[in-house]
């Protein structure tokens, strides 16, 4: 030690004489410094100089300081802390998580020192560098109570005239099948942290009655993702990639797409996460005997919106989400623009029977607001139609075995619009289970 604090004090000296105006909390670091070589048992000053040096973002001299204080009392758990938390600011997770072990193996570990570092150690599990391959299989079995998210009532009013609808364009209640896949590889192109990122998701939903409403998407994307700490933020990855998109409704061509987009993954704010993105596609549909006017719905599609994490409490996650959406189409009654925003709350609890793994319940409610350029001549002349959709959910993730889980959801959705051909509402329930490799 003795060693090290003459050169840090030379360090921190010259950067004081090539600055015109040092700062009140330079000058404070200064005296602290000069007091911490002079005696450099007092654990006090140390543990004041490296706070102030953390405040100024001058990491290292106080992850050194901190250190320093771990001979004279080694084993202490908050020093162990506040190296943990020093060393995960400036990206060094293997180090900040043997320091976060080490705090938490101490006896009679104080309950609000085993709080922080088990939120630090959620967040390190999220922002660790992942795994170069990663996927999910889910499946479930699904019942819905207006699966076709058609109006209950059997009379519309259609251009200004009563209609009694038939009883295939009025709700029906059916049971489903749903199957989905996610991939995803990253590439390390041993360039500052760079990579490039594959993902890839596939959706099925197969009906046991209204067959012509199964739906077949896939979505692959592909791109390099870039360490923004180059351009001093720290945390944060640049994803830039392009997009693919192939889908069947009822066995048939409904669309294909392509486009790309941008995405910020930052991890720079404390117990916090946040994914934006900016996505945009062109969408070819195609005509079938169903659904002989698809095509006016060809366009562009692009999106802006994001989501928010905070990390509220060891096991508690509030997540906030929010975007908005354009919608060209060749109608202009097909075209659009949408918002939506959501909350919701994970909560990971222990396992109500004792058993090794445990549970977590995510509630969540949303609202979507929807408005069209022009009005459907068939339906109304005179007014564009808007909807209003508010939604719903309640999940339990129970895990069965260490990679296997079993998912009941329970979701309700309900539209209002002044087309009433759009009114719907829709109680759906599935038991679904997940496996991770």
């Amino acid at each position: 030690m003795g060693g090290l604090a003459p050169s840090l004090a030379a360090s921190d000296s010259s950067a004081a004489v090539q600055r015109p105006g040092v700062t009140e909390i330079d000058a404070h670091r200064e005296r602290l410094l000069r007091q911490m070589i002079a005696t450099p048992g007092d654990l006090d000053i140390a543990y004041q100089y490296a706070e102030l040096s953390s405040q100024v973002g001058d990491y290292e001299a106080a992850i050194s300081t901190m250190e320093r204080m771990l001979i004279y009392a080694p084993n202490t758990p908050r020093i162990e802390l506040e190296l943990g938390i020093l060393y995960y600011r400036i990206g060094s997770y293997d180090v900040a998580r043997s320091y976060f072990g080490s705090t938490l193996s101490a006896p009679n570990l104080p309950p609000s020192i085993a709080a922080q570092v088990n939120l630090y150690l959620q967040q390190l599990a999220l922002e660790a560098d992942p795994v170069p391959f990663s996927a999910t299989l889910y499946t479930a079995l699904r019942w819905e109570s207006n699966a076709n998210a058609s109006p209950a009532n059997q009379s519309v009013t259609l251009n200004g005239i009563d209609f009694t609808l038939d009883d295939t364009a009025r709700a029906a209640a059916d049971w489903s099948s749903l199957n989905i896949g996610t991939m995803h590889y990253s590439y390390d192109l041993k360039n500052q942290g760079d990579r490039i990122e594959f993902d890839a998701i596939a959706y099925n939903a197969s009906y046991f009655k209204l067959t012509d409403i199964d739906l077949d998407f896939f979505e692959a994307t592909v791109g390099p993702s870039f360490n923004m700490k180059r351009i001093g933020m720290d945390q944060s990855r640049l994803f830039v990639y392009g997009i693919g998109d192939e889908t069947l409704l009822g066995n048939d061509q409904y669309f294909a797409g392509g486009g790309g987009g941008i995405r910020l993954l930052s991890f720079a704010a404390e117990r916090s996460v946040l994914d934006a993105r900016l996505e945009t596609r062109y969408r070819d549909f195609t005509d079938s005997t169903l659904r002989p006017t698809s095509s006016l719905r060809t366009g562009l599609q692009t999106r802006v919106g994001g989501t928010y994490s905070y990390f509220m409490a060891p096991g508690l996650i509030l997540t906030i989400e929010g975007y908005d959406q354009r919608e060209n189409a060749v109608a202009g009654f097909y075209a659009d623009w949408e918002m939506g925003a959501s909350a919701g709350i994970s909560w990971t609890f222990g396992n109500p029977f004792a058993w090794q793994w445990p549970w977590t319940l995510q509630v969540g409610a949303g609202a979507i607001h929807r408005r069209y350029d022009d009005p459907d001549p068939t339906i109304d002349p005179n007014a564009v139609e808007v909807d209003r959709q508010f939604w719903g959910r309640a999940a339990v993730v129970i895990p069965v075995a260490a990679t296997w889980a079993m998912i009941p959801q329970v979701e309700i959705r309900d539209q209002t619009s002044n087309y009433a051909i759009r009114d719907f509402d829709d109680l759906s329930a599935l038991l679904g289970f997940q496996k991770r490799f």
